[in-house]
């Protein structure tokens, strides 16, 4: 959310993560980080509460706490003291993270327009958010189903839902607008994009990169990778995709030039020859789990 104040304008995002494990924090904090550096030069504060009913263990919420903390001491940021609030209306633990950007100057790439004829660029693995958390709360099952090599593989892309390097490198590369795909997957957040442009898109499923490690555990519980998580993943709007996506490869970060807006109201995925249309958001797949 991006506001004006007397003092400037300010950037601030809030952003939630459900789960059993004690690694929850991690993807709350990806997520409102990487918001607000779309928008912002910086992360000025985050403020992380860690949420249970009145029946959760201490000892775990402890943990959860702790592991909030280390990641975002290792990502730089600067945080106040977490807090764990046990509460009756608490249906399930939860991490909930705010960060904020104060004094946000208007630059280039965040004077957040778009119009038809513009390139979408995504960068990553769509789903590795959805699959590590997954990993994280069905490991004992996965691991009767799957290798301890291929389990690890998945635990590799851990630092994958931050995005720190390639907003840096598509702010100096003429990006006109980046949205962090999210929850939902890429199918709700292309949905969202085209709303927001007030154009329509067309876009190829298969330039999207998906790591082989997401199609087998999505197979495994029967959910649809383009409609998992996906923090970490950015859309990224701009002239010329193919030169923004070259960028972002010299700096080790997958990229694809997936597709472009349209001057009409139709957001059509093409597969091949089949041709279909990218219904309203569904809720991320994770909801299954």
């Amino acid at each position: 959310m991006k506001f004006e104040t007397e003092h400037g304008c300010v950037v601030s995002e809030t952003a939630t993560a459900y789960g059993n494990s004690k690694q929850i924090g991690r993807y709350a904090i990806a997520a409102a980080m990487n918001e607000v550096l779309t928008r912002a030069e910086r992360v000025d504060q985050m403020e992380i509460r860690v949420c249970a009913p009145l029946e959760e263990k201490k000892t775990h919420l402890y943990d959860v706490k702790a592991e909030a903390a280390r990641c975002a001491r290792e990502h730089g940021q600067t945080f106040w003291e977490p807090e764990i609030i046990r509460a009756a209306w608490a249906a399930g633990t939860f991490v909930q993270v705010n960060a904020l950007s104060a004094d946000v100057k208007q630059q280039a790439w965040n004077k957040e327009t778009m119009r038809a004829g513009q390139d979408i660029v995504l960068t990553k693995w769509i789903g590795l958010e959805g699959t590590l958390r997954i990993l994280d709360e069905k490991r004992r099952e996965l691991g009767k189903r799957f290798s301890g090599t291929f389990l690890h593989q998945v635990e590799e892309f851990r630092e994958t839902i931050f995005a720190e390097r390639e907003i840096r490198v598509a702010k100096a590369g003429g990006v006109s607008v980046m949205r962090q795909v999210g929850e939902g997957g890429i199918f709700a957040a292309l949905y969202r994009l085209a709303k927001e442009a007030d154009t329509g898109l067309v876009v190829d499923l298969r330039a999207m990169p998906v790591r082989q490690e997401t199609i087998e555990i999505c197979e495994y519980y029967k959910l649809n990778p383009y409609q998992l998580a996906s923090t970490g993943n950015i859309l990224m709007i701009c002239d010329d995709g193919e030169a923004l996506a070259d960028a972002l490869r010299k700096e080790e970060t997958e990229a694809a030039v997936i597709g472009r807006l349209t001057d009409n109201n139709d957001k059509i995925i093409q597969n091949g020859e089949d041709i279909r249309y990218i219904d309203r958001p569904a809720p991320d797949e994770l909801m299954k789990i």
